[in-house]
C-alpha cells in the first residue's frame, strides 16, 4: 500500500526574496533561509506573495526548492493551493480584506503579526500637529480584528507591548524578532557635525517630520512618502537630502558622514532600523515608549523633545555618548537570538502538521 502523503501547507507573505521593503520582509526572508530549510518535509509548504510581482524580482533570491507564487500573476494559482492546503500560515499578511483568502478563512491557522493596526493609528493622539495619518498601506482596523479572530493563533514578534495581546488574550503569545549584531562599530565621530539619518518608511508614527527645521538631514526612504507628507502638511523638510528608497544602496547610505540616528518611532514593533544603525555605528534618538527598561537618555516623545535631544547630544561628551549607546546595545543583544528563534517559531508550525 502506498504511504499517504503529508498535507500541504500554504505560507502566505507580502513580499520575500529581494525586493525588501521593510522589517516585515526581512523577517520573511529569514524565516525562509533559517526555519522553511529545518522543517520535515519542507517540500509540502508552498509560498503564496499576496501582492504583484515587482520588476525588478529575481527568482535567485529566493530558496531553491521553494515552490512559490505570487498572486497576481494567476489568481487560479492562488484558489488551487489555497484548497490543497490543510492549514494556511501568514508570515506577514495584508491589513485589509483579501477575498481570494477569507473564502478559505477555516483553515487560517498561524498569523505571524509585525504591526498591529490598532497600535499603527492610535499615534495620533500623540501628534497633534498632524491632522491625518499616513500609512504604507490600506489598513482596515476593525476587518483586521475579525481577520485575527479567525485565525487559530497568534505570534507577536515585538519586543514591545500591544494592544492585540489585551483584546486577544487567548492562543496569543510573543516570540520577538532577533537581530545577529555584526560589530557593532564604535561610534562614530560624526556625531559632532550634527547631522541626522533616518533610514525607514515614511509613515507617520516614524515622525520623518520631526526632522523639519534641523540643521541638516539625510533620509533614505520613498521619495513618494516624502511628497506626500509635504503637499498634505506644512513640514517641508528644507534641509533634508532625500535618497529613494533601495536595499543595494543602504550600505552606502549608512556609511556616510552622519552620526546621529532618527529611530524616534512611535509604537515601533522590534526597530530592526535601530538595531542595524547601532551596527553601523550611529547614535540613535528612540522614543519614550521604545524598550522604556533601559536607561537610556536620548529619547523623544514630542517634536520639542527630539529638538532638545539633539542639542543635549552635541554638547555631551563622546565618552557620555558612547555609554549610552552602549547602555542599549547591552540590553539589545538579548535580541541575538536566532537558534531560539528558529526554534520557537519551528514549534509553532510543527503543532499544526
Amino acid at each position: 500500500m502506498e504511504a499517504k502523503k503529508p498535507p500541504y501547507f500554504l505560507l502566505v507573505c507580502t513580499g520575500a526574496g529581494n525586493t525588501v521593503q521593510g522589517g516585515a520582509d526581512i523577517w520573511v526572508n529569514n524565516f525562509l533561509k533559517e526555519v522553511w530549510p529545518n522543517l520535515p518535509n519542507n517540500r509540502y509548504y508552498r509560498l503564496l506573495i499576496d501582492s504583484k510581482r515587482p520588476g525588478n524580482f529575481r527568482e535567485d533570491s529566493l530558496p531553491k526548492n521553494l515552490k512559490y507564487h505570487f498572486h497576481f500573476d494567476d489568481a487560479d494559482v492562488t484558489e488551487k493551493w489555497c484548497s490543497e492546503s490543510e492549514w494556511i500560515h501568514f508570515l506577514h499578511p495584508n491589513y485589509h480584506h483579501r477575498p481570494h483568502l477569507w473564502r478559505h478563512e477555516d483553515k487560517f491557522g498561524i498569523v505571524f503579526v509585525h504591526a498591529y493596526p490598532r497600535d499603527m493609528t492610535s499615534v495620533m493622539k500623540k501628534m497633534p500637529e498632524l491632522d491625518r495619518i499616513q500609512l504604507q498601506t490600506k489598513v482596515d482596523v476593525d476587518f483586521y480584528d475579525d481577520f485575527l479572530l479567525t485565525c487559530k493563533r497568534r505570534i507577536w514578534i515585538g519586543l514591545t507591548p500591544t494592544e492585540m495581546k489585551d483584546r486577544f488574550p487567548n492562543y496569543t503569545y510573543t516570540i520577538p524578532n532577533y537581530y545577529e549584531f555584526q560589530g557593532p562599530a564604535q561610534l562614530t565621530t560624526h556625531v559632532d557635525n550634527g547631522v541626522v539619518g533616518f533610514a525607514s518608511r515614511a509613515e507617520s508614527r516614524k515622525c520623518l517630520h520631526w526632522m523639519n527645521g534641523i540643521q541638516k538631514g539625510v533620509a533614505l526612504t520613498s521619495q513618494y512618502d516624502v511628497i506626500n507628507l509635504k503637499e498634505t502638511t506644512s513640514f517641508t523638510l528644507p534641509n533634508v537630502d532625500i535618497f529613494q528608497w533601495n536595499p543595494n544602496i543602504y550600505q552606502a547610505f549608512m556609511g556616510k558622514n552622519w552620526g546621529i540616528f532618527h529611530g524616534a518611532y512611535f509604537k515601533e514593533p522590534f526597530g530592526y532600523s535601530i538595531f542595524q544603525a547601532l551596527d553601523y555605528g550611529k547614535l540613535p534618538i528612540i522614543n519614550t515608549d521604545w524598550c522604556p527598561q533601559v536607561d537610556y537618555k536620548y529619547r523623544a516623545g514630542t517634536k520639542n523633545e527630539f529638538d532638545s535631544c539633539l542639542k543635549q547630544i552635541k554638547k555631551d561628551s563622546q565618552e557620555t555618548r558612547v555609554n549610552e549607546r552602549n547602555k542599549l546595545i547591552e540590553y539589545l543583544k538579548k535580541y541575538d537570538n536566532k537558534k531560539d528563534w528558529v526554534d520557537q517559531v519551528r514549534t509553532q508550525l510543527l503543532s499544526f502538521f
